[in-house]
Parts: C-alpha cells; structure tokens; sequence
C-alpha cells in the first residue's frame, strides 16, 4: 500500500496549514471522547495515523499516556513538536512508521484510529483490526472513525474549499463507496 504513504504526503503538503496547524476544538472533541472512554485516572491511548499529532496531544494535555502513530515524516515531526511542549499534562510519544508493520510490546487502555478506516482493502481492514485487537489490554477499547454508506451518499455532490484547493465528493452506487476528488 505504498500509494496510501505518497497520498498523504500530498495531503500533508496541500493542507499544511490544517495538518501540520495548531490543536482546535475538533481534536479536542476527540480528546475528550477518548477521555470519557476510559473513566478517571491517566490511561495509556494509541492513536493510528495520528496526522500532525493534534488529537493525541489535545488527549495528553487530559493526563494520559499517548503514543502516536504517523506514517509520513512531516506530521510525525509535528507530532513530536507538539510532545515538546512543557505544558503537557500527561505524556506524548511518536513513532514515525507503518501501523502494519510497527512492533509494539505494550498494550493500551484505548487504541484510536480517527478518520482512516477503510483505507485499503477489506483485507487490509480484518488485518488492521487483528492488530488493534492485540494491542488492546484486557478491558480495552477500540475507538474507531467508521463512516457508513449513507455518509457517502450525504456527502456526494458537496464541495469543500481549502485556499487554492477543492475537494469534491462522489458516490460509486455499484461499488457502494465513497469517491474523494481533490
């Protein structure tokens, strides 16, 4: 799958700003999601394909442990810039690699993957789940981004702006997914 690593390269680069920007209420949203997942104390969180490293700072700033996950170099070293700050109230550490591929010993209260999933094949999915599930301690949660079909067909013939860029959403009713134009 090494088109997914050159597509959000681009993505990054495109929309620096917004990838590589600073935490909004939207990560903060997803802090406190995590946050109310897990029930009081610090935990220790996964974040998969963690962007800029917004969402799992925003989670560290709430006490817990995070490790981010990023493929592509320039959000992981946003990432770790983000994990330098002193005002953290928990911790945040990054690991910059393939989420199929990276070795972790540990196991974690919450694994995380936002806005991701179904990226690849549904074998690539199972595979990635299988994953998630080993990581997961006893008790754990897995809390994942999955957008239904209806989402797409809501979606289809909308058109969002990004400075000088467009993405454009579709709908392939045969294949029952979503088409992303950029």
């Amino acid at each position: 799958m090494e088109w997914v690593r050159d597509f959000y390269d681009l993505h990054q680069r495109w929309l620096a700003g917004y990838y590589l920007g600073p935490i909004l209420d939207q990560h903060r949203d997803q802090a406190a999601t995590v946050h109310a997942a897990v029930g009081l104390g610090p935990k220790r969180v996964l974040e998969l394909g963690a962007g800029g490293g917004q969402a799992a700072a925003a989670t560290a700033d709430l006490g817990h442990e995070v490790v981010a996950v990023e493929l592509v170099p320039a959000g992981a070293a946003h990432a770790r810039m983000l994990a330098s700050r002193p005002e953290r109230g928990g911790s945040l550490s990054v690991i910059e690699g393939d989420f199929y591929r990276v070795e972790l010993a540990q196991t974690f209260d919450v694994v995380c993957y936002w806005d991701g999933f179904g990226i690849g094949s549904d074998a690539d999915q199972r595979r990635l789940l299988r994953r998630m599930g080993d990581w997961l301690a006893p008790d754990g949660r897995a809390l994942i981004d999955i957008f239904t079909p209806w989402h797409a067909v809501r979606m289809a013939g909308r058109e969002v702006r990004f400075d000088r860029l467009a993405r454009r959403y579709g709908f392939d009713p045969e294949g029952c997914r979503l088409i992303d134009s950029w």
